[in-house]
């Protein structure tokens, strides 16, 4: 392995570095040292040179089909706060655009349930229709590929389509992280990380240039980072395409993961330094400033970021959603301020990184400079003569000289001194009185301060500027030991309370337990669970932990999510003629679930919905049925006769509801649920995991068999359990290559004996 030293002269030849030198680099290297890195790298790509554009987003809807843990955009329909626009609206939201110098609109929002893949196709015609002149750059792969398999169409066939209503390029979103393990815990609905760089590659291989991301700054780890950029870095190889590579940082205001909060400034630097130093073939790395807010962005272009987006003009609420600033926009003068600012030079550009030219911009700027050395005085704009006037300088030498000569600094600080040598001071003639029988070490002793006391006078009458620095100190100094004390007085530094537990609570016990702590509990959302009393509190943040005390100030707030004291009536969603994934996403939307799915034989297709029950009741698309939340519904759902067979997956380790999902997700149903004595109240079957299953993992069995759980809280057996199961999954997959290398075996014996 190689040491830092030698990874850094890597780099600064422009050589490629591997994954396990940007693991090296991205702990050990210290942080000025990734920026130098980072710094040279960037100046090779693009020089002196920060790159804005002037653009705007358009967000056409937050109802989205997926449900992402990290995700504070996404809402459901019904929602207050969620909103819809028609595709009138969008053709005049785009009008409103007009005779605006915008080069670019970015459309980007939820994945609707009701839009299709000619929806978004006319969406950009809309635009397009409004704007002729701006350059699209619309949908994200997990967009596009969910319109596409929708339309039951290829992705080629899908991407000319969007091409041919006016789409020019692809932003880079949804990527977030491509580790399979963790895009299962926080994004499992969403398009796999094969499929959404499919969506990329095949783009490249069409012409279309696009983006590409990361979400970073939450639950992954530095070799999931690398993992991802390894990827992209391949995929760029493969296909050349990607114009640029956006870091986006993690915020966590408004979603199921804010407890874990946000990573440093530090952090986010480390990430911009090292996307520049490991991705060697995208061209540019953008601080996407919305993200990031004005400081650290101007901060990232030290560190390797050549691009900050554009002017945005306050029209994208993702990241202010999530805690960023809740009105982004910034004027061109704002963006080439903070450009300049950072010692680089600003440069407009279009969606596709060339340089834009505005006629007529560059000149005011230059004007008023070109004035002042020209205009000594001022004039007024009448007299045609004006520029004659330097010649009349001569005349001012004789006033120059006439004047009398100011004595140097040097001459002053000599002349003191002997004012200072022939005058006793005030304090020596006293002392001289009064104190006679003084001894000669106390008079040399005095003699040696006044030496010194002198020439520290001298030697800052000669150096004003470190006198200034000096001053400047000291007043810093008692700004900061100011500073302090009033923070350890106003905000009760050490007066910290323990969070308590109050998950499995009432909520009335927890009112009292709240106020003797001197903390606020409120209510932000409720649940129904059968097995559970109305009112029982079952998740809190900020959660407490096993591993340490989680402290807070008095006075903090908790917010708690508790189980609702009735069900509350929904309409029953008519979710036939769609895929069984669709069906279930939209259920789980309304709190509904799953009584059972029985599956029909059918001679077009697999695992679509061909028609729903509830309690022996057809729901139809005109129904009003209304049910509580919690009901379960009969999906009666399609296969083909070449398809009777799904594979069980391996739930060992999941939770309840993460199992349920997947076993309705490979079309199988729920047999016994089976909790062991370590679950010993209800509050804890929701941390409960399974640790068996009835039916072996990857077994071919017929759609629609019952598949028992069993689940525990011990961890121990947790442990043993997942070790087991990840042995067995290995003996399966030795099993099935050595069945496949038996039938080719046979299959090539068979053809031999043909011949």
């Amino acid at each position: 392995m190689r040491n830092i030293s030698e990874i850094a002269d890597i780099v600064r030849r422009g050589e490629r570095i591997s994954s396990e030198d940007a693991l090296t680099l991205w702990r050990e290297a210290p942080l000025w040292l990734l920026g130098e890195l980072a710094t040279e790298r960037k100046r090779k790509a693009s020089g002196d040179k920060v790159f804005y554009n002037r653009n705007v987003h358009l967000e056409p809807s937050n109802i989205c089909l997926f449900n992402c843990e990290f995700c504070s955009f996404r809402r459901r329909e019904g929602d207050p706060d969620a909103w819809y626009m028609s595709l009138d609206e969008v053709e005049a939201r785009a009008r409103e655009l007009q005779g605006s110098d915008i080069t670019e609109v970015h459309i980007v929002g939820g994945v609707h349930p009701k839009h299709t893949l000619e929806t978004y196709c006319e969406m950009i015609r809309c635009v397009k229709r409004a704007l002729p002149h701006v350059a699209i750059k619309a949908y994200t792969a997990v967009e596009i590929f969910y319109m596409i398999r929708q339309a039951n169409v290829s992705v080629v066939e899908g991407l000319r389509r969007l091409v041919d209503a006016g789409m020019e390029a692809i932003p880079g979103g949804g990527a977030e992280i491509f580790d399979a393990e963790l895009r299962s815990k926080i994004c499992p609905e969403k398009c796999s990380a094969e499929e959404w760089l499919a969506v990329h590659r095949i783009a490249h291989n069409m012409g279309l240039s696009t983006n590409c991301t990361m979400l970073y700054g939450h639950i992954e780890t530095l070799e999931q980072r690398v993992d991802h950029l390894e990827r992209l870095r391949k995929l760029q190889d493969e296909a050349p395409g990607f114009d640029a590579f956006i870091p986006l940082k993690y915020r966590s205001r408004n979603n199921r993961m804010s407890d874990i909060g946000e990573c440093s400034v530090e952090e986010d630097m480390r990430m911009m330094a090292m996307s520049r130093i490991f991705l060697d073939n995208i061209p540019h790395i953008k601080a996407y400033w919305v993200a990031y807010g004005r400081p650290t962005t101007e901060m990232a272009l030290a560190f390797g970021a050549d691009d900050i987006d554009g002017t945005i003009e306050d029209t994208t609420k993702i990241y202010s959603m999530a805690g960023a600033d809740s009105s982004p926009r910034m004027s061109v003068a704002e963006l080439e301020a903070l450009v300049r600012d950072a010692g680089f030079v600003p440069v407009e550009r279009d969606t596709h990184y060339n340089e834009v030219k505005r006629t007529g911009e560059p000149m005011p700027k230059a004007e008023p400079k070109q004035e002042v050395k020209a205009e000594p005085k001022p004039k007024t704009k009448s007299e045609p003569e004006v520029r004659s006037e330097p010649e009349v300088r001569p005349e001012t030498k004789p006033e120059t000289k006439s004047k009398p000569v100011k004595p140097s600094l040097e001459q002053q600080i000599k002349e003191k001194m002997l004012q200072r040598e022939a005058t006793p001071r005030k304090g020596e003639e006293k002392s001289r009185a009064n104190n006679t029988n003084n001894n000669t070490e106390v008079k040399s002793n005095k003699a040696k301060a006044s030496s010194k006391g002198d020439k520290i006078f001298t030697y800052t009458l000669r150096h004003p500027l470190i006198a200034n620095v000096i001053l400047i100190g000291i007043l810093l100094l008692g700004l900061l030991i100011a500073l302090y004390v009033g923070l350890l007085s106003g905000t009760r530094h050490g007066d910290v309370i323990a969070v308590p537990e109050f998950r499995g609570m009432n909520i009335k016990e927890a009112h009292e337990i709240a106020e003797s702590n001197k903390l606020n509990i409120i209510v932000r959302d409720s649940i129904f669970d059968v097995d559970l009393p109305g009112g029982t509190i079952v998740d809190q943040l900020p959660r407490t932990s096993e591993i340490r005390d989680v402290t807070v100030k008095p006075g903090r707030k908790i917010y708690l999510t508790i189980n609702a004291y009735s069900r509350r009536m929904v309409t029953v969603p008519y979710v036939a003629k769609q895929t069984l994934r669709q069906a279930l996403n939209q259920l789980e939307r309304e709190g509904l679930t799953i009584h059972n799915i029985v599956y029909e034989i059918d001679q077009t297709s697999t695992d679509y919905v061909l028609r729903q029950m509830i309690e022996n009741i057809e729901v139809h698309p005109e129904s009003n049925i209304k049910r509580a939340v919690g009901t379960g519904v009969t999906l009666h759902v399609s296969y083909r006769e070449d398809e009777q067979n799904t594979t069980v997956p391996n739930l060992v380790g999941r939770s309840f509801a993460q199992a349920k999902s997947s076993i309705w997700d490979n079309g199988l149903n729920i047999g016994n649920v089976v909790y062991d004595d370590s679950v010993e109240d209800v509050v804890m079957r929701r941390k409960a995991k399974v640790y068996r299953q009835s039916l072996r993992q990857t077994n071919s069995v017929s759609r629609g068999s019952e598949i028992s759980l069993y689940l525990t809280c011990d961890e121990e057996l947790l442990k043993s359990s997942k070790a087991e199961a990840e042995a067995e999954a290995k003996l399966i997959e030795k099993e099935r290559r050595e069945a496949e290398e038996a039938a080719l075996a046979a299959a090539n014996e068979e053809s031999s004996t043909e011949e």
